[in-house]
């Protein structure tokens, strides 16, 4: 039996239980190394329309079950979702101003990780590519990381029994070790999405916000 797998059957009462003797209330808080080249996908709200090609591509690169509904169905961005242990990119429409506005939701793959800063286990770490990275190798199941994260982004995989996984949105590494885009970045039809440098795509928001001053709001999120 993997170490993992046998700590997960233990139970989050012995995790509760070795956290009770370390000194948690000493700890302070986590600072992970800032990537000042690190790669980030801006997304564009204007350009959005909600068409989910970005949710299948992010389906279908990663392997994960087909939705009980198609990515055809466009009602679906209608009702509210989060991102869950199979589902790891979803759109969601909200009227502003009475016009539909669609907001695309998945890690964000923070400087400073929530997640990483609660995972006792190590199993997640920030990458120079800008990625937050899961290693479940050696994850207990605890679960922290999903309370830690201001977004409700991991999902567990509760129908796993014996070898349950936290899951999220990887930043498509395998695709950028090969020198490609994101999926979704692929996909999506009318570029609203655009794949870079954080910095170059901080750089490309500020032009367009100054190009278009009524058009956009002057805020970036995440700058």
């Amino acid at each position: 039996m993997k170490r993992r797998t046998f700590l997960t059957i233990l139970g989050s009462a012995g995790v509760v239980s070795a956290l009770g003797s370390a000194k948690v209330a000493q700890a302070g808080p986590h600072t992970f190394p800032y990537y000042a080249d690190s790669y980030g996908v801006l997304h564009d709200t204007t350009r959005c329309i909600g068409c989910r090609k970005c949710e299948e591509a992010c389906n279908k690169v990663n392997h994960l079950p087909k939705p009980k509904k198609p990515f055809s169905d466009l009602t679906v961005c209608d009702t509210h979702r989060r991102t869950g242990e199979y589902e790891w990119t979803v759109v969601n429409k909200y009227k502003v101003n009475g016009k539909d506005v669609f907001r695309k939701l998945q890690c964000f793959h923070c400087n400073d990780p929530a997640c990483a800063s609660a995972c006792f286990a190590k199993c997640f770490t920030k990458q120079p590519n800008g990625a937050v990275h899961y290693e479940g190798s050696q994850c207990v199941g605890c679960r922290y990381c999903m309370v830690a994260c201001p977004f409700y982004v991991p999902g567990f995989q509760y129908d796993e029994a014996f070898d349950p996984l936290v899951q999220k949105c990887t930043f498509c590494e395998p695709l950028l070790k090969e020198g490609k885009l994101p999926g979704c970045v692929q996909a999506c039809p009318k570029d609203a999405l655009t794949f870079g440098r954080r910095s170059d795509l901080i750089r490309v928001a500020r032009a367009r916000i100054a190009d278009n001053p009524g058009k956009y709001v002057n805020y970036i999120y995440g700058e």
